[in-house]
């Protein structure tokens, strides 16, 4: 069994004047310079009852460490909730849906912070799942791994590191297993083993009648609920507390980064029509990159990084021809599978972003329709930060499973495309954000447009999009809605893009 380490760093309720205080805040502003939404009423008696009942504690404001364990990743949805329950066990779990329905409090739920649309924030109660992250190696010999509902990718990289095993796996190591696995889950494995979602064998969730559903799986009772964890994103039916992985022995690789600074319109197409073809070992993602705002250098580049596992082909072959126009080349071979992430991974601080997203096929992808996207992203106003237009590769075993076999509906695409702005308050005027904000909208409507690009990825959800019940689940929907309305009609989970009951 791993444990993660949990932070010391804490101070939790005791006391009846500590109760008093937390009744009587009306606004706290722990992020100096810039407001903050006013706290939610609840009542000192309530917060009471509350961490009489959490063992692993609740923390109020007034604690030093409150504003690390409530800011989120994307700060436009910095929210400052009343009080944040430390869910260290199930019964924990079981013990705050108990209290937000007894109290009609608002909540949401989080692991890792890192949800776009700044779901996973509330003025509420905040239950954040992070303590219950232990990560077990099942009996039986057969790569069965369970995760805690709380713990970070890093946490379960570093269990899967020491077991020699791998799962579909993203990059960024502070996203929460819960929110990647429960939207799909993307990363480079993805064409050899499928989405995250798609090593899901079986989860524990607590609905909200509060009844704890251990180990569902995909037959017997509780198959239709495991159907809707597969892709039908986190918040909606229940508070997962565990998943249980299917994972598979780590080899060596071959890492490769390669960038473009010229001829970027003949590149971007070529690696988009070309590497649909390329085997299920390979799994890259293709970056078109804007500099910052005033760089002095506004060339677009375009760049790509990856893997290659073991197969009878090389990069060199794959990529073909247009790697001899490359300003920068990197590829290294015989890396140990873990050791070859370190390179992969990327960390994200906290900063202000929207994202937005479709699916593409290659055959849809026209030079054209490249010099289109070309043409808008060198248009882009810009802001102080670096802008990019992203391409990750799906295909392979993404697709060798229907779409409605499990909730994640988005199969037989080769690109899931995305477009980003990104910004700090401080440096970017509100003009110059809505001016960027704007011309997104216009870039990505003619980009869809353009490629017949359709639906959008549930784990990216954007807060701006209109349809987005068609986008994220197609149709899947009509099903995840009647999974809602059994286990839970009254719309318990609810928040502003989430499945509704019939």
């Amino acid at each position: 069994m791993f444990s993660a380490v949990q932070p010391s760093r804490r101070t939790f309720l005791v006391g009846a004047g500590r109760f008093a205080a937390a009744s009587a805040l009306t606004s706290v502003t722990p992020f100096p310079a810039i407001a903050e939404p006013r706290p939610h009423r609840i009542a000192a008696s309530a917060l009471k009852d509350l961490a009489g009942a959490v063992q692993g504690g609740v923390v109020l404001p007034d604690d030093p460490f409150f504003d690390d364990y409530a800011r989120p990743n994307n700060l436009r949805f910095r929210t400052l909730p009343t009080a944040i329950a430390r869910c260290a066990s199930e019964t924990d779990v079981q013990a705050c849906v108990a209290w937000v329905r007894k109290h009609g409090a608002r909540f949401a739920v989080r692991s890792g912070g890192h949800n776009y649309a700044g779901f996973s924030t509330t003025p509420g109660l905040l239950i954040d799942m992070t303590p219950l992250s232990t990560i077990t190696p099942l009996p039986g010999g057969d790569g069965l791994v369970k995760v805690g509902g709380g713990a970070l990718n890093g946490m379960v990289y570093q269990a899967l590191e020491r077991l020699n095993r791998t799962v579909t796996h993203g990059r960024c190591t502070t996203v929460g297993a819960a929110g990647f696995l429960l939207g799909g889950g993307i990363g480079f494995n993805m064409r050899m083993f499928g989405m995250g979602s798609d090593l899901l064998q079986a989860t524990s969730i607590v609905t909200a009648d509060g009844a704890l559903h251990a180990d569902i799986q995909d037959s017997g009772d509780g198959s239709d609920l495991f159907w809707a964890c597969r892709g039908g994103a986190g918040g909606n039916f229940g508070i997962n507390t565990s998943f249980t992985l299917r994972t598979f022995p780590v080899e060596t690789v071959t890492f490769f980064d390669i960038t473009w600074t010229t001829d970027v319109g003949e590149v971007l197409h070529t690696l988009l029509t070309r590497l649909a073809d390329a085997p299920p070992e390979f799994g890259s993602k293709i970056n078109i990159t804007k500099p910052a705002r005033g760089s002095g250098d506004p060339r677009l580049t375009v760049s790509i990084l990856g893997q290659l596992h073991k197969c009878s082909t090389t990069v060199e072959a794959i990529i073909g021809p247009v790697l001899e126009k490359a300003s920068k080349t990197r590829i290294d071979r015989d890396i140990a599978y873990w050791p070859a992430q370190d390179l992969l991974n990327e960390f994200t601080y906290p900063y202000f972003y929207q994202e937005k997203s479709s699916y593409m096929r290659a055959a849809d992808i026209t030079p054209e329709s490249v010099a289109t996207m070309i043409r808008l992203a060198e248009r882009m106003p810009g802001t102080s930060m670096a802008n990019a237009f992203k391409f990750f590769q799906v295909g392979g075993k993404v697709n060798a499973t229907a779409a409605d076999a499990t909730a994640y509906v988005h199969r037989g695409y080769d690109w899931l495309f995305s477009s980003e702005v990104n910004w700090w308050n401080r440096k970017d005027p509100k003009s110059l954000v809505d001016e960027n904000l704007a011309w997104q909208e216009r870039f990505y409507t003619a980009v869809n447009t353009a490629t017949k690009a359709m639906g959008a990825f549930q784990n990216f959800p954007d807060p701006s999009l209109k349809d987005w019940s068609d986008a994220y689940y197609g149709g899947n929907y009509g099903r995840l809605r009647r999974v809602k309305t059994a286990y839970d009609k009254d719309d318990l989970f609810t928040y502003r893009q989430g499945i509704k009951p019939l």
